[in-house]
């Protein structure tokens, strides 16, 4: 009885944050003896006085409560009775973002389950929050803190970015979705005030019980330096009861520590970890889609922010545009044409690239007179009709164009006046009754992505019709640290109301990282980076398009567009790892997160920013690799196919030939490392093919597993012999399949985007075997192959056909006619699982024929734009 009567006592002091005494009496009033209740009580502040713990609601905890806390999670969500989340949540349901609420209240509760329990003292977490970017990453942890402040969080630190107008933004979207103005709230900084250190703000004053504290402050030397010696100043004992959540928006910008010394010491990093070391009792949670530079700090440093205790790769919303819907995925099925993505991608050659490059150095910069490239040219154009397709479907929301061609500052104004020029160009030849341009733009690009549309797509009258509005409501601004007519989404009329904003915005850092272009309809870029963050952070276009979804384009150059493809598969690996480390309950200090190399010229990180990950190894475990370049050469096509013959004959000396007849296959089963390895260096590689050089795969293997045995499927198309066959020796011709290749493919190569399908993962698989797979099942192929592959790697071979053509709907618009002289022989590889008693040699140790360098675009402390920089000897004493 006095267990249970302890039990009920300790979960009021948990749940319901109400001291032992308050709970003590609550037991007394519904009946419990009055001298058991007073013997818990007296057992329960025998313990607080043990383990020096406050006698308050923030501080209670007896062994068995911090066991369990160790053991899983605290949180299980939302209770009857929370103040901030219900809140937060009618707000979100009253808004544009009702649908996906379930989303932000399931992911947000996976969280704050992760947090360290507000309730025990001294216990502490860090960990990292993975979102996408332009996903929507603020509604999660404004979730997050209301949750949070729910079970007695009391002071919530936002570190949100590095320049003005990204702290701005995040102060005014938190102020809105916590409800500053009802008063639950104390916030010590606004849109207008960054944080200060004065005795109005003191800790001793501010962090009452009562309601929890905000601070949203910039990522600058200055402010943070205010921010640690506000927490220094603040009494101990109050700091002992009131928990913490610092969380750091954009956390891979400026936190990692990126000093070139093993010693050193960046300055923001400095004083994050400062700040860090004065909170007794609270979670660090880094909030980011590009965490490359977080997982590669280093673990064994109990004083830096690596992630150690959880990462949280947050789904991804259904009407999200990233990477992979944009720029394509695999087929599903033999014979269906891979998907190419969405035909919104326009290219930039190089010409037009060379005119918008200004000079390197800076007294050129200055002087400097852009020219208006066709390209870009084409782009306002769409814009322009866009916008007024937009309105002409009655949207009459914010719309925006970005231009995005250096991180130089000069120049964007040279880009500026070319720009508001030509728009003054299209304005006057409208007003005269000249509209070619336009028109032949609307008729150029209106159909091109009209299965995404979700709304009836207007005539060209109907568009017509609201041009004259767009043009006079247009504006060419730039948005960086220099000018002084910046984005302003929040502007309003002579009568208050909000004005509809319809802006080409010109920018580089601000515009590339965090700031929120709303209802973003084309993007012309031609900035590029040599390292993965970058370049996926850079990718503004990235996100919801709602009502538009057949609209946006974006201007880009080929190059760039294969590596945002590169990326996609970079994203999708190191998700999948997150996943199964959290399905293996495994953290991220016994673990570390891998992360593919690119075989050219891309880094992973600035080396700078590489942290104690030396070389990042790729493991081929359980992965699964495709051709999908192929060298026009028929000399090259025709030593490939002898390659596969004298393979295939090998295999044939060794194993029984399994045939289907439809679909043609032939599987050959258990062939030994040693044959695949023979394979793979006789088989012709393009040098640009993404992840397949042949001495790393077969380096992998004389490694990992040198004693593995591999099934060999060979397919053919289920249309028969219509667009050829070819003889590899099976004792049936192979009949070719269909991959057409992509307009645009760099000469003397056919890109064919994607080999494989889905199905090819379970292609070797026995009948019965196959049979048995539930859909659920085949949407997890590693762990289906864990089980029925009998730890076997598979060699896929294809014929592809020499006169393959566009046949999938719309696809003439991004695929050509193959015209070739010879088939191709088409290869995939699954490998197989590497069992590592230690983990050892899992992984071989690729190393790209890259090395890394220092990103001059990318500095850890950037020029002081904002007007609050400190000199640099108060910063160095103040990092201290």
């Amino acid at each position: 009885m006095k267990t249970l009567l302890r039990q009920s006592v300790m979960d009021r002091i948990v749940r319901h944050r109400e001291s032992p005494e308050v709970a003590a009496a609550a037991m007394r009033a519904i009946g419990a003896s009055p001298s058991l209740v007073d013997e818990v009580l007296a057992d329960i502040q025998a313990d607080i006085a043990e383990n020096d713990l406050l006698d308050s609601p923030t501080g209670v905890v007896d062994r068995e409560l911090e066991r369990a806390a160790k053991a899983g999670p605290w949180y299980t969500g939302p209770e009857d009775g929370d103040k901030h989340w219900p809140k937060l949540r009618a707000r979100l349901m009253a808004g544009k973002m009702a649908d996906v609420v379930p989303e932000i209240d399931r992911a947000s509760s996976k969280v704050v389950a992760q947090l360290a329990n507000p309730n025990i003292h001294g216990l502490s977490k860090k960990g990292l929050v993975l979102g996408y970017v332009q996903s929507g990453k603020t509604a999660n942890f404004t979730a997050v803190m209301a949750k949070a402040a729910d079970r007695g969080a009391g002071l919530f630190i936002v570190l949100s970015g590095i320049h003005n107008n990204l702290r701005e933004q995040t102060q005014v979207r938190v102020a809105q979705d916590l409800s500053f103005k009802d008063g639950d709230w104390v916030s010590l900084t606004t849109a207008d005030a960054d944080f200060v250190n004065d005795e109005r703000h003191s800790g001793a004053s501010q962090l009452r019980r009562d309601r929890p504290v905000v601070i949203v402050v910039k990522k600058n030397v200055s402010r943070l330096s205010n921010l640690r010696d506000w927490l220094a100043d603040t009494p101990d004992e109050v700091l002992r009861r009131t928990p913490v959540l610092l969380l750091d928006d954009e956390a891979d910008q400026a936190t990692p520590n990126s000093a070139t010394g093993r010693q050193e010491r960046t300055a923001i990093n400095a004083l994050i970890r400062e700040i860090w070391q004065k909170v007794p009792t609270g979670t660090y949670v880094g909030y980011t889609a590009t965490p490359f530079a977080n997982i590669f700090m280093n673990p064994s440093d109990d004083e830096d922010l690596y992630p150690s205790n959880f990462i949280i790769d947050l789904p991804r919303p259904a009407n999200y545009f990233g990477s992979e819907r944009l720029f394509g995925r695999e087929a599903l099925s033999e014979d269906e044409e891979a998907d190419p993505g969405l035909a919104i991608i326009r290219e930039i050659s190089e010409d037009d690239a060379a005119l918008l490059r200004p000079p390197s150095a800076r007294e050129d910069r200055v002087l400097w007179e852009a020219s208006l490239p066709e390209s870009l040219k084409r782009a306002v154009e769409w814009f322009i009709v866009a916008t007024a397709v937009r309105k002409a479907r009655g949207q009459s929301d914010h719309s925006s164009m970005l231009v995005h061609t250096t991180h130089y500052a000069d120049p964007h104004f040279a880009v500026q006046h070319c720009l508001q020029t030509y728009v003054k160009e299209i304005a006057d030849e409208w007003r005269a009754g000249k509209r070619t341009a336009l028109r032949a733009s609307y008729d150029a690009e209106i159909g091109m992505a009209a299965e995404e549309a979700t709304r009836p797509t207007p005539d060209w009258p109907a568009t017509e019709a609201e041009i004259g509005f767009v043009l006079r409501n247009l504006r060419v601004i730039v948005d960086n640290g220099s000018s002084a007519d910046r984005l302003d989404y929040s502007r309003v009329d002579a009568d208050g109301m909000p004005l509809q904003e319809i802006v080409i915005a010109v920018g580089g850092g601000t515009l590339s990282r965090g700031l929120t272009l709303e209802g973003l309809v084309v993007s012309y870029f031609t900035r590029t980076s040599s390292t993965y963050d970058t370049l996926l952070q850079m990718g503004r276009w990235f996100g919801y398009r709602p009502g538009y979804e057949d609209l946006p384009r974006l201007w880009i150059q080929p190059t760039l567009a294969d590596e945002y493809r590169f990326l996609a598969l970079v994203e999708a690996e190191m998700r999948q790892d997150i996943e199964d480390m959290e399905k293996q309950q495994i953290t991220p200090s016994e673990l570390g997160v891998r992360v593919r190399a690119h075989p050219g010229r891309l880094s992973i990180v600035a080396r700078n920013k590489m942290g104690v990950a030396d070389k990042v190894d790729v493991s081929f475990s359980e992965e699964r690799v495709q051709t999908i370049l192929f060298d026009r050469d028929a000399a090259v096509a025709r030593r490939n196919i002898q390659a596969a013959q004298d393979f295939l004959a090998r295999c044939r000396s060794l194993s029984a030939v399994d045939h289907e007849a439809l679909p043609p296959r032939w599987r050959l089963r258990g062939i030994p490392a040693a044959d695949v390895v023979t394979f793979l260096n006789a088989f012709s590689i393009h040098p640009d093919q993404a992840g397949m050089r042949a001495d790393y795969m077969t380096g992998w293997i004389d490694n990992a597993v040198p004693d593995s045995l591999w099934n060999v499927t060979v397919i053919g198309s289920s249309r028969g012999e219509s667009l050829g066959s070819l003889d590899l020796g099976l004792g049936n011709p192979v009949p070719a399949i269909n991959r057409a290749p992509l307009l645009g493919s760099p000469a003397g190569i056919a890109n064919i985007k994607a080999l494989l399908n889905h199905a090819d993962w379970f292609a070797d698989f026995e009948p019965d075997v196959l049979a048995s797979l539930s859909e659920s099942d085949r949407r997890s192929p590693r762990a289906m192959r864990r089980l029925h592959a009998k730890g076997r790697g598979q060699i896929l071979l294809y014929v592809v056909s020499k006169d393959s053509v566009p046949m999938g709907k719309g696809s003439t618009r991004v695929r050509g006619e193959m015209k070739a002289d010879e088939h191709f022989v088409g290869l995939g590889v699954i490998f197989p699982e590497a069992r590592a008693a230690s983990g050892k040699g899992t992984y071989f140790a690729v190393k790209p024929d890259w090395q890394p360098e220092l990103d001059p675009n990318d500095d850890e402390v950037p020029p002081d734009t904002e007007g609050d920089a400190v000199p640099a000897e108060i910063a160095a004493g103040g990092s201290n």
